[in-house]
């Protein structure tokens, strides 16, 4: 399994990346939005997240400060193509750039379990 994370700014362009998404084959059960704007409960989340997937504290710390911005999209992709494509949405529907080296998405071959991944508005 290969986890896919776009950070959106734009709340209306995640919604945009995530419209595309569904509507071209990819399940809705492997496309996880979420927005922080939860509260702190929320913030606990959106870190633990990222530590699950990062073992670089910094790392972790960078990106989740990031998502605490913005509308995070993931997509648990089955396969390195179908990665690919949701790397190509997020990359035309202008997810946020993270870092030099990464670009505008996040690829990370690690499964997140069910009780770690962001799900819901």
């Amino acid at each position: 399994m290969i986890t896919v994370i776009g950070i959106f700014a734009d709340p209306a362009l995640a919604e945009q990346a995530a419209d595309y998404l569904l509507a071209n084959f990819f399940e809705r059960e492997n496309v996880d939005v979420h927005t922080d704007s939860e509260g702190e409960a929320e913030t606990d989340r959106v870190g633990e997240f990222f530590t699950h997937l990062y073992d670089d504290v910094d790392a972790a710390s960078h990106y989740a400060s990031l998502a605490r911005q913005g509308t995070v999209i993931t997509v648990h992709a089955a396969s390195t193509r179908e990665a690919q494509e949701a790397v190509d949405v997020f990359n035309n529907h202008g997810a946020a750039e993270v870092n030099a080296d990464e670009g505008r998405s996040l690829t990370v071959e690690q499964v997140v379990p069910d009780e770690r991944r962001l799900k819901g508005h």
